[in-house]
């Protein structure tokens, strides 16, 4: 689970631990590590500028959230055909989704670096798995 407040520090600390266990893999594995993460890794200003021009969650289609983005995308469509029927008070909705995203946009960097994080310590116990059942 990400935490809201987590350092930056505390993170880059983990991802320096993470790389220096990376480097003790096999040199097969070392490869399929840095590979698969490499097509992981998000992007934290790719995650922001969606939040800043999508309100409907796209952001966290990215990150593979998707229930986040069903959501989102659902209070956001139901907003849209409020206002259009006449419902004035349906821009409460979209001013409650927009004042949800703003910590998301504002934590963008240390959100995308703890999904990182995870992402890639994952993809570390998946090889140490497989390299275990294969010595087994």
């Amino acid at each position: 689970m990400m935490a809201w407040f987590e350092s930056i520090e505390r993170i880059e600390m983990e991802e320096e631990l993470l790389r220096a266990k990376a480097q003790t893999l096999p040199e097969s594995q070392r490869k399929d590590f840095f590979k698969l993460q490499s097509k992981q890794l998000k992007d934290p200003d790719t995650y922001a500028a969606l939040n800043w021009l999508f309100l409907g969650g796209v952001h966290h289609f990215y990150l593979r959230k998707y229930l986040l983005f069903a959501i989102e995308l659902c209070i956001l469509v139901v907003a849209i055909v409020l206002l259009a029927l006449g419902f004035r008070s349906a821009l409460l909705l979209v001013c409650a989704l927009t004042l949800y995203e703003l910590p998301h946009l504002f934590c963008a960097q240390r959100i995308v670096r703890q999904w990182n994080l995870q992402s890639s310590q994952a993809i570390y116990h998946q090889l140490r798995a497989q390299a275990k059942s294969i010595v087994v």
